[in-house]
């Protein structure tokens, strides 16, 4: 069957776009991203399994991991705001339903590692004879079934990004090309991927040069450059000295692309220096567009950006949101780091003293002219 032109680039999973990468050889890709691929593969053939934890975890945590996705989704969405409260108030019963699914599996999980009924009825604060029917075997295994089901037939949640400048003008290659909009770790993974990418690029390395002063094969290099492979921070720190960039500046997307949760109270000097290199990972992984572009569709002023690039200026939320949306990311993705330098200034802040030590340079007022 020849396949239709409006067919043709599209995930086979979630059905978005795949942006061509000139240059790119081989078999033409399948899937938008690691994501795609690896729940098409769980779900293959009809063969839906999701009731099984994956890679021997307990059934609990790896519906866990999919809360946090989705729980990231409808935090998005909030920041955003670029959803209707029908669609926030689907997301959240959505979030409800599998939070129901995750107290089912992890009483199933108590019991395998040999807890009592009587354990898990005080846990969940019900009756033991409550416990036993709503989490016995039988009964989680029909609820797993019936989330498989759910998540098989469910709309993927993947969506364009919203199209600014950048996407429709960008610089060649996968950072100026619009994408699946991914939730949670997977997206993150793909950020530093495009930041290692366009360090790559400007680098004019070939790959077996890269893989000859790192240690690692160009075929593996090629995935984590491409996005289908995670690298460990000793890759990436590598990949930063052969390129010659500071490593500090991938650091942040690293620690999201693991899934890892950064601090929210530290000092005000390390809360901006991480807000700061999240910025510019962030500013690599759409290509180092131009300061004149980045304003032209953020609205925030040429020189604000350069001093933010450039570590002089600590922004306000609203220009930091839109920053990050004129670099092709999400807000939602620092706004915890953004907020970790606000408590830091103010937690250093001694009333008592008349003044603000070590006061950052805060930007003009919207409007005005300074």
């Amino acid at each position: 069957m020849v396949t239709s032109e409006s067919e043709f680039g599209k995930c086979r999973r979630c059905g978005s776009h795949i942006p061509h990468v000139p240059g790119r050889v081989g078999r033409k890709p399948e899937y938008c991203g690691t994501e795609c691929r690896g729940r098409a593969q769980r779900e293959r053939d009809g063969q839906v399994d999701l009731t099984r934890p994956r890679a021997g975890l307990p059934l609990g945590r790896y519906i866990a991991e999919d809360l946090q996705l989705m729980a990231t989704g409808l935090l998005n969405a909030e920041y955003e705001d670029r959803e209707e409260l029908p669609a926030l108030l689907q997301r959240a019963r959505e979030l409800a339903r599998e939070i129901d699914y995750y107290v089912a599996a992890a009483a199933r999980d108590a019991k395998a590692a040999g807890q009592n009924w009587a354990a898990v009825a005080k846990a969940a604060q019900v009756s033991i004879p409550t416990a036993r029917s709503r989490w016995g075997e039988q009964e989680v295994q029909r609820q797993m079934e019936r989330r498989a089901r759910e998540h098989t037939a469910a709309t993927h949640l993947g969506k364009a990004p919203p199209k600014g400048a950048l996407s429709e003008e960008g610089p060649p290659g996968r950072q100026g090309e619009a994408g699946p909009l991914r939730d949670g770790p997977g997206r993150a993974q793909s950020l530093l991927a495009d930041a290692l990418s366009h360090l790559h690029s400007r680098s004019g390395m070939a790959i077996k040069d890269i893989a000859q002063r790192t240690g690692w094969s160009p075929s593996y290099l090629s995935r984590v450059l491409s996005g289908e492979r995670s690298p460990g921070w000793d890759v990436v720190a590598a990949l930063a000295a052969v390129f010659e960039h500071p490593v500090d500046d991938l650091a942040v997307l690293w620690d999201l692309s693991q899934g890892r949760i950064p601090p929210s109270r530290a000092s005000f000097d390390i809360a901006k220096a991480r807000l700061h290199a999240a910025l510019r990972g962030l500013y690599l992984a759409a290509g180092s567009p131009t300061v004149e572009r980045i304003s032209q569709h953020s609205g925030v002023d040429g020189q604000d950006i350069v001093d933010l690039l450039q570590e002089r200026l600590v922004p306000t939320w609203e220009m930091t949101g839109a920053f990050v949306k004129a670099v092709g990311a999400l807000p939602a993705d620092v706004r915890p780091l953004w907020e970790a330098v606000h408590y830091g200034f103010l937690n250093q802040w001694d009333p008592s003293v008349g003044e603000r030590p070590d006061e950052p340079v805060l930007p003009r007022p919207s409007g005005g002219q300074g």
